[in-house]
Order: C-alpha cells, then structure tokens, then sequence
C-alpha cells in the first residue's frame, strides 16, 4: 500500500545522488528514497529503543563504574590470551 507523502525539499546535491543511485540501479527515485527512509527509521527506532533501555538500566541501578568495566574487560582479555 502506498499512500501520498508529504512534500519534502532535498537538498540539490542529495537529490541529484539519489537520482544516479536510482538510475544506476535501474530502479525508480521514489522506490530508492521510499527504501532509504525505511532504513533511516528502523535505524532511529533502534536508537530510541537502546536508548530507553539504558535509561531503565540506570533507574534499575544496573549500573558499573569505569574501573569495573575495565577489570571485566581485562578478565576477558587474559582468558582468551590462554585459550
């Protein structure tokens, strides 16, 4: 299902990449750029998800310090060096 979009000002140079892309893939512009902002919002949501979740880990207090962090890491590094 398609549905009209609003009107959106592109900038000249993005327009006229989005235009070679299309050609060059044989595809349509409104197909290429329809595509590209699906990407761009799964991309944000995905974000705004990562985001929400880190808010809820410090509210929850599931929280370490810089120096905990390190220690970790470097256990870890140390068991694959004896692997």
């Amino acid at each position: 299902m398609t549905i009209a979009a609003e009107a959106v000002q592109l900038d000249e140079d993005v327009h006229e990449e989005l235009r070679k892309l299309a050609q060059r893939a044989g595809r349509s512009l409104d197909a290429l750029a329809n595509d590209a902002l699906r990407d761009f919002v799964r991309y944000e949501r995905g974000v705004t998800a990562a985001i929400e979740r880190g808010v809820a880990d410090l509210d929850a207090g599931r929280t370490r310090t810089t120096e905990e962090v390190l220690t970790v890491l470097e256990q870890q590094r140390r068991a694959r060096s004896q692997k």
